[in-house]
């Protein structure tokens, strides 16, 4: 074969990087080469929202997405560090000449920074990120493989902890948890040994301070695995078709519950997220309605909050599954909004009352200017559509100063953690 047929060969075609066995080879030279007193960096970074935006907008549009990410990173590369696609939405880079372990840091920074600008799709903007996961040669593995394999479980754990995140490997990552097929058996019976809860978080009035409303937040406590959060086994749930069931143990818990504080005076609204499986499947109308019913809660104190993929993915017939659920008396919210491929054009036609700014922007909207310009605009956007804003991931009081200057109705996040309580824990939450 002549080199010139060749070379395609050690490309991808989508992206234009190396391929995953060109790059493997690269880490391998260089482990080979490294003299003693070497380190060399291996990052493993996944492409946030892939997989959403080809459901949303289409597998071309995925591409598009994919390949803007891909050239960023290329182009954030200094001499001698190399790029490579893994496949899917994965991405390997190579970094030798590291000094210590905290070298890292500055090149995952450059990183996350420049593949975190906004990307245009069509008529939609897309705030782009990655996780990254890092081991380090020699300290974490002295082969291709043992450097693959820990950067990977390092990935998964970024992957944990939320989009735009990074992890660095640690020994205790070797014990990652169970996998998928023994995570599926055992989540398959948790709701009839009564093992999930529900843990409230407060949204809070930017103005007065008062907590007016608390969103439902699912939680297995697993007797084998201990206590896991929703990311850790909603894959499973929906690969084991359970979906529905969780969807309607929220809605009935949630609704019984706040009908309990109700009644000793406590009229909050309890928020209640949908994913757009659970929200499209043709029964959520029911399950809202037996809620209600079996709870005899006020309509108006239940509110469900969709994610930006159920707004996109069957607009018609969310906008009337929508206006059925407005007509019932609930509210209705969309939750995340600025972190996926959503605009407010979609919005304007469907029966909201509350848009959920995403915690990606609240994260670093205390040092980036262009995200405080997303933040105003899409505050000013809603107001004029006459819904509330809510801020989730609010962790800093600055971030809450910020965002109530700005004009901001609500807001949640980690800064009020001591406010949050379990489903058994209600008597506490009143006083």
């Amino acid at each position: 074969m002549s080199s010139e047929l060749a070379v395609p060969a050690r490309l991808d075609e989508l992206t234009g990087l190396a391929t995953r066995k060109v790059g493997e080879r690269w880490l391998a030279a260089q482990v080979a080469a490294a003299a003693e007193g070497d380190r060399i960096a291996v990052l493993h970074i996944d492409v946030d929202q892939l997989k959403e935006i080809n459901h949303a907008l289409g597998m071309q549009m995925g591409d598009v997405y994919l390949n803007r990410i891909a050239q960023r990173i290329r182009r954030c590369l200094a001499d001698g560090e190399t790029v490579s696609r893994l496949g899917s939405d994965e991405i390997l880079v190579v970094v030798p000449g590291i000094r210590q372990p905290e070298d890292i840091a500055a090149v995952v920074e450059r990183l996350l920074v420049r593949t975190g600008q906004p990307i245009e799709l069509a008529d939609h903007t897309v705030l782009a990120s990655c996780c990254i996961g890092a081991s380090l040669f020699p300290d974490h593995g002295r082969t291709v493989n043992e450097l693959m394999r820990h950067a990977n479980l390092a990935r998964r754990q970024a992957q944990r902890l939320g989009r735009r995140r990074y992890q660095l490997f640690t020994p205790e990552l070797l014990d990652d948890g169970p996998d998928a097929l023994v995570l599926r058996a055992a989540f398959h019976g948790a709701l009839a040994r009564d093992e999930l809860e529900l843990l409230y978080r407060p949204q809070l009035c930017a103005r007065s301070g008062q907590v007016v409303a608390v969103s439902a937040q699912p939680r297995w406590r697993s007797s084998r695995f201990g206590v896991m959060e929703s990311g850790l086994w909603m894959g499973a749930a929906a690969d084991n078709g359970q979906i529905g069931d969780i969807c309607q143990w929220m809605l009935t818990n949630a609704c019984r519950h706040a009908r309990s504080w109700f009644e000793v005076g406590f009229g909050l609204r309890v928020v209640v997220h949908t994913s757009a499986e659970g929200l499209l499947d043709g029964k959520f109308l029911d399950r809202v309605n037996v809620a209600l019913a079996s709870s005899d809660l006020p309509a108006e104190l239940l509110e469900i909050e969709l994610t930006e993929d159920a707004l996109i993915q069957d607009h018609r017939h969310t906008a009337r599954l929508l206006e059925q659920l407005k007509a019932r008396g609930v509210r209705l919210s969309v939750g995340g909004f600025g972190s996926g491929h959503a605009n407010l054009g979609h919005l304007s036609s469907l029966p909201l009352d509350v848009l959920e700014l995403s915690d990606m922007l609240i994260r670093e909207c205390l040092d980036n200017s262009r995200l405080q310009a997303i933040i105003r605009s899409i505050i000013a956007m809603a107001h004029e559509l006459d819904l509330e804003v809510v801020a989730s991931g609010v962790s800093l009081r600055q971030q809450a100063d910020y965002l109530r200057q700005q004009g901001c109705d609500l807001l949640q996040g980690s800064l009020w953690a001591r406010m949050e309580y379990l489903d058994s824990a209600s008597d506490e939450a009143a006083d």
